[in-house]
């Protein structure tokens, strides 16, 4: 396992974390200003009708992407699972290998 492979797979968890919470807080946003509306984002006689249909569809959009990103961000934290449980297997193999050497030199001093 190379730095590049760890760092790459890190990055992309990273980036896709960014990115799902950039999209729900746009979510959140726009379902606070639709509660803004109250009753009548669904009274088409309205003066403010127009605005909350465009804020609600702005709100589902949003909650479709948001889909999207909590996938990516599952894939790449599963990635970057399997790349830490590869490291974590070569450092014990290292940490078993500095045991064995400890013992032979302590075996070897008495």
């Amino acid at each position: 396992m190379t730095d590049h492979e760890i760092l790459t797979a890190a990055l992309r968890w990273s980036s896709a974390y960014q990115n799902r919470r950039a999209i729900g807080a746009e979510k959140r946003r726009n379902e606070n200003a639709l509660k803004a509306f109250g009753d009548n984002q669904f009274n088409p006689y309205a003066p403010t009708y127009r605005e909350s249909c465009r804020v609600r569809d702005a709100a589902s959009d949003a909650a479709q992407r948001l889909t999207a990103a909590r996938r990516k961000e599952q894939a790449a934290l599963r990635e970057l699972a399997k790349v830490c449980a590869k490291v974590r297997d070569s450092q014990r193999q290292v940490a078993d290998a500095a045991e064995v050497l400890d013992v032979d030199v302590k075996l070897l001093t008495c």
